[in-house]
């Protein structure tokens, strides 16, 4: 084996090592034997092989928005986020971006050619896991998933082995693996991405905000206007409660439930027509952020997803088409000062964008439902998952019965993100690239396996 570089491990009490292991979901406890950061495909294969040859397992993540299962001291954590480039080939309309690249890295620079990836509403989740999951955001109604722009992936198997995913690849095994990597959670540990580029050629956002008293009025203007818009608007709308005293919000809207809307589009101003017409007839907002031009970095904020570490635990279902009609009842879950759900969403993603193959490249119902509630010890925890389980049978009668794994917040498996033929096609391709199940596996694969 190459001659490992020195700082490549680092222990517990090193500042890697806290860094590492602090990510952005803050929920479960991470204390591995060792962190490493490395900065190249040929480093991560490098800790593979040093991880097998003292029996370790390996876990990996990049922002940590995913993080869900705890790390004890017999695995290894690579934190890939120095595995950050960012390449943009704006005559092909395609980037190639190590693993630990973020979203806003990428289309800070795509959108100097006039591109933009297909990033989700934080501007802080790593291109990787996102896309892994399938990937939704403001781009998703007129572009599709994020797991169909997928072109390719480069990644080490379980043996430290450097490989490529792709459709032309020349080992079946590898052709199979970018289907995984589409939406099933992927296989393998990524090192590095290359996903196609859209051109939006004029892109629009706002978001609005009321106090709680407003829910009904504004759902059913929201209701109203999903008919009329087509796929030219995407839109989310949520029940928040915001933090005391937080500077994001005005003085009446701080420490309350409250209601957001948001709404975005490539395609100008008169795309929010019909929903600012409807809208027009409910209470005025305390806070409207105009609809007007926007870059990705607005289009990232208009979200308000929370900047720092938060303990919390989520679920992500798809809905069918009577969704809007029990929105009032979904979204009123979280509506009482006192619930433990601190933001329970609704997004309408239908879409009739192309698809490529892949496990989840297209979205499997026409809304999604979110909810999160804090989870930073035990009681927290059993309170939120009490609030949870009110939210999902408030939506009972549009669950599809399938779940959004990369949405089930805190969680290390969810068993519902692929139907059993999916299930059991990703396993035989985990198996076939990890036979000692040396990584650590995604939600998909932890539920199969029973972890």
């Amino acid at each position: 084996m190459t001659e490992m570089r020195a700082d490549l491990l680092s222990p517990a009490g090193s500042a890697a090592y806290r860094a590492a292991t602090n990510p952005h979901q803050a929920t479960v406890v991470r204390r591995p034997a060792m962190v490493a950061r490395p900065r190249s495909a040929e480093e991560v294969a490098q800790v593979v092989r040093w991880a097998a040859q003292r029996n370790l397992g390996v876990a990996v993540q990049a922002s940590g928005h995913g993080a869900g299962a705890p790390i004890e001291s017999d695995r290894v954590l690579v934190d890939t986020s120095g595995l950050d480039t960012v390449h943009i080939d704006a005559q092909a309309r395609v980037a190639h971006v190590g693993a630990g690249a973020t979203w806003s890295a990428v289309n800070a620079v795509a959108e100097r050619d006039g591109l933009l990836g297909l990033a989700g509403t934080s501007a802080t989740v790593a291109v990787a896991g996102y896309t892994f999951g399938g990937g939704i955001g403001y781009l998703t109604r007129p572009y599709g998933m994020a797991s169909s722009a997928l072109l390719a992936v480069d990644y080490v198997d379980g043996r430290g082995q450097m490989r490529r995913a792709a459709e032309d690849a020349a080992d079946a095994v590898d052709r199979e693996a970018l289907w995984a990597f589409r939406g099933g959670g992927g296989v393998g540990l990524a090192t590095a991405l290359t996903v196609e580029l859209v051109a939006p050629q004029h892109l629009w956002a706002g978001y609005r905000l009321w106090g709680i008293d407003a829910l009904r009025h504004v759902v059913y203007a929201w209701v109203s206007a999903l008919g009329q818009i087509g796929d030219a608007l995407s839109t989310s709308i949520s029940v928040l409660h915001t933090p005391p005293g937080a500077p994001t919000f005005p003085p009446a809207l701080q420490g309350v439930p409250i209601v957001h809307l948001t709404f975005a589009s490539p395609r100008g101003p008169d795309a929010a027509n019909p929903l600012l017409r409807a809208l027009a007839r409910a209470p005025a907002p305390v806070v409207d952020s105009s609809w007007a031009p926007a870059d990705a970095a607005r289009l990232a904020r208009i979200h308000l997803d929370p900047p720092n570490p938060i303990p919390v635990l989520g679920i992500g279902r798809w809905l069918g088409p009577s969704a809007p009609a029990m929105a009032v009842d979904v979204l009123g879950t979280a509506a009482a000062a006192d619930s433990p759900i601190a933001v329970v969403e609704l997004r309408n993603l239908d879409n009739n964008a192309c698809i490529r193959d892949g496990a989840t490249t297209a979205v499997p119902g026409p809304f999604l439902l979110h909810a999160v509630g804090t989870a930073g010890d035990v009681a927290s925890r059993s309170r939120t998952e009490d609030g949870l389980s009110t939210v999902r049978a408030a939506a009972t009668a549009a669950d599809i019965g399938r779940s959004a794994a990369s949405f089930a917040d805190g969680r290390g498996a969810d068993a519902d993100g692929l139907d059993h033929s999916g299930m059991q096609r990703l396993s035989r391709i985990s198996t076939a690239l990890d036979p000692d199940q040396r990584l650590a596996p995604s939600r998909l694969l932890a539920a199969l396996n029973g972890v």
